[in-house]
């Protein structure tokens, strides 16, 4: 049902947009979709689910009103959040939700429509697979550094936005960089490729490191049980930084892509991983930055939980079907446990 139209100045507002991207993972479309409960099943699961703690959102201004949040999902495939405001009065009937894409145009919705949503809870997490590059490590700048000084004496210019565009679409990243003219230039390809892992390692011992809060997020998950494994789409070029901080002893299982027939986003690495951690499907979470990896996910029927530290902003995971989204490894052990 239509608003008040006033979704889009609350959204707005930076205190907001902050917090939902800390606590959500959610870097609002600005504006809200507003729902109104009819059904008596539905009004009951919705006095239920506002029993239950859910997501404090205090005011970031005097003049605002504290907030709770619901992590949803939409249509069974759109992270979202509901928002109730801590005021008098407030419909109870009435669900306004928040999300990265816009969800009218996203999910072709008109007055009246009517729209699923499934709570972001899930069962307990008893298995949590990780990728590496932008998950657990930050070497997705440390490579566009490599590539860029790679490419710089051949006369072309590497950006942030080229690799980005790269992971999440598995296009041919040299192919994005040159000019359509040398798209078929295997030598010059292969050059720009070979110098690339020149630097390599200069560049990962100077620029790559695990995330804040890896440590204490893989220890806390290995205290409370869960088993860990690691589904990578490279080959391992940048678990160094996890062998010196002491992090990759606590994985059970390790697998790259030497160790898979097909790549992201075929469910085939992740779902060998859960064979080898014994896990069963509906308890198993797996952690990545890129569209392949939630679409991996989603193919191997697990938890998809999309970082916001890598490749991804959190509309394109959003799009590419993640279930729940985290800014920090803090926020993705709320999830988790």
């Amino acid at each position: 049902m239509t608003g008040l139209g006033q979704g889009a100045g609350f959204t707005g507002l930076d205190w907001v947009r902050n917090g939902f991207v800390t606590r959500l993972g959610i870097d609002p479309w600005p504006g809200t979709l507003n729902l109104q409960i009819e059904a008596a099943g539905d009004q009951q699961a919705w006095y239920e689910l506002k029993q239950t703690p859910g997501i404090d959102f205090p005011a970031g201004d005097p003049s605002a009103c504290d907030a709770r949040c619901y992590a949803v999902r939409i249509d069974g495939r759109i992270p979202a959040a509901i928002v109730l405001p801590d005021v008098p009065g407030y419909p109870q009937n009435q669900v306004e939700l928040v999300a990265s894409l816009p969800l009218r145009d996203t999910l072709e919705l008109r007055e009246g429509d009517t729209v699923d949503l499934v709570s972001g809870d899930r069962a307990t997490i008893a298995t949590a697979i990780f990728d590496v590059d932008g998950t657990l490590v930050n070497s997705v700048d440390a490579y566009h550094i490599a590539a860029g000084r790679a490419a710089e004496p051949f006369g072309y210019e590497v950006t942030r936005e080229l690799v980005r565009e790269a992971l999440n679409t598995q296009q041919a990243f040299w192919q994005l960089v040159l000019p359509e003219d040398r798209h078929d230039d295997a030598d010059l390809i292969q050059q720009l490729r070979d110098a690339t892992m020149r630097h390599w390692p200069v560049v990962l011992s100077e620029h790559v490191s695990p995330f804040d809060g890896v440590a204490e997020t893989l220890s806390a998950l290995r205290d409370a049980g869960t088993t860990l494994g690691i589904y990578s789409g490279s080959r391992g070029e940048s678990f160094a930084p996890l062998e010196r901080a002491g992090l990759l002893d606590l994985f059970d299982a390790v697998l790259t892509a030497s160790d898979v027939s097909e790549a992201k986003p075929h469910p085939e690495g992740v779902v060998s991983c859960m064979a080898q951690l014994n896990a069963r499907a509906r308890t198993t979470a797996y952690i990545g930055d890129t569209a392949p990896d939630m679409l991996a996910a989603e193919a191997a029927g697990v938890l998809a939980i999309g970082m916001l530290t890598g490749a991804a902003d959190s509309a394109t995971l959003s799009r590419a079907g993640a279930h729940r989204l985290a800014a920090s490894h803090p926020a993705l052990l709320d999830i988790l446990l």
